[in-house]
């Protein structure tokens, strides 16, 4: 094993070398300080799942937490942190993994599954899932990649060469709640080491030493991803920014993983709410400007794309910041002084005789504001009822008092007070 790791470090060295870069790899703890999750797939089903069981009674969650357990005490030697869902037959709900993962930190999320069909026994392949779209999600992309060719060349399968990466929009429509859970703070996939539903797949997955080899070439990839650097991006925005000004430009460091600024050229990119920024990458300083869009919404987000010149792309997780709007939006911090406030102009407002005017609509627009604040900021409140109550009519007398025609919302209002407040 060691021998392999002094392979692996020594070609690394020699790449860095020519690209002027340093390996991430350390011959005694080559992943010192990265953070993993490791998460077996599924436990404790074998009360009410009849689908994950091969045709002599191999069941997948043990078979997939047989192959974690391996795999974190190789990546612990490692130096690694390692973090792992569930250390036993139990069930963990898919919401807890990703939490989990997230509190942890992870600079890599891998949840290690094992296929099955049923309607084909004779199908056995590799496939590793990654959440999204492929284009948005590209560091997820780079470790599948690995990870599918290293189980190709390691393992046997009926269908050796079958085997793919697939976004898991192929599986669900949202996609796997792992991994949708996940892809704002770390790169993950979901690795398939062949079928439990294939008789020769089943007998090797039962197989500890092929366990073992399993847990080896998953070891062996994430080595491979870790290797050719983590790049990332820091905004210099001030930490003590209470809202972004989306008149001047926005500018983010980066880094390719090795405290460089080694990146593929035209490989820079910056998103603000999904749309495509113009920017500008100075090598010299390590910064990408962008100037951003206007926007009328509360907060925006930017995310950051470029790959280092080892092939590995940044997990473009998103900087999110308030607006203008949304920092008068979130003026109020508690749901009772949002509410109360409501009320005063509530009480100025609902007279008889009240004639429309600028400050009389000024006055609507801050009590509804209000008392839609205080439901946001507590959805059920003691005053929840008479909050939505008086949204219903402040939009009735905004309607009656302008020319903006507010009848779907006056009739939303309305059906969502009958469906959610029942007398």
């Amino acid at each position: 094993m060691y021998q392999k790791i002094a392979i692996i470090i020594f070609v690394g060295l020699v790449l860095s070398a020519c690209v002027g870069t340093q390996s991430m790899l350390t011959e005694d703890q080559p992943l010192k300080g990265v953070n993993i999750t490791i998460d077996p797939g599924h436990g404790a089903t074998e009360a009410y799942d009849s689908f994950r069981i091969g045709p002599t009674g191999e069941r997948e969650e043990w078979i997939n937490l047989r192959v974690a357990k391996i795999l974190s005490r190789k990546l612990t030697l490692a130096g690694a942190n390692v973090l792992m869902t569930r250390t036993k037959d139990r069930d963990v709900s898919l919401g807890g993994r990703a939490a989990l993962a997230k509190q942890h930190g992870s600079d890599l999320f891998v949840s290690i599954h094992h296929n099955g069909s049923q309607n084909d026994p004779s199908i056995d392949l590799p496939i590793v899932y990654f959440y999204g779209s492929a284009i948005l999600n590209p560091a997820s992309v780079d470790f599948a990649k690995i990870l599918i060719d290293s189980l190709r060349a390691g393992l046997i399968f009926r269908q050796q060469q079958d085997g793919a990466v697939y976004s898991d929009h192929l599986i669900y429509s949202s996609g796997t709640s792992v991994l949708r859970n996940t892809i704002g703070d770390m790169p993950g996939v979901i690795g398939e080491a062949g079928f439990f539903t294939n008789p020769a797949g089943e007998g090797r997955l039962k197989s500890k030493d092929y366990n073992k080899l399993e847990a080896d070439i998953y070891y062996q990839a994430i080595l491979e991803y870790f290797n050719r650097g983590t790049p990332f991006a820091t905004c210099l925005l001030a930490d003590s920014l209470k809202y972004i000004d989306l008149s001047r430009p926005i500018e983010f460091e980066l880094d390719d993983g090795f405290g460089n600024t080694f990146f593929e050229e035209n490989s820079f990119m910056i998103f603000q709410d999904g749309v495509q920024l113009q920017s500008h990458w100075d090598s010299n300083s390590g910064i990408l400007t962008a100037t951003p869009d206007s926007s009328t919404e509360n907060s925006v987000s930017f995310q950051v794309f470029a790959r280092n010149i080892q092939g590995n792309a940044m997990h473009p997780a998103p900087f999110s910041f308030f607006t203008a709007a949304g920092y008068e939006w979130y003026s109020l911090e508690n749901w009772f002084e949002a509410f109360k406030e409501a009320e005063v102009l509530f009480n100025q407002i609902h007279g008889e005789n009240i004639e429309p005017s600028a400050h009389l609509m000024g006055q609507i627009d801050s009590a509804l504001h209000l008392y839609q604040l205080s439901l946001e900021l507590q959805i059920v409140h003691p005053r929840a009822r008479i909050a939505e109550e008086r949204i219903l009519w402040i939009l009735q007398q905004k309607q009656a008092f302008s020319e903006d025609d507010l009848s779907e919302a006056i009739e939303a209002q309305k059906n969502r007070i009958k469906n959610y407040y029942p007398e």
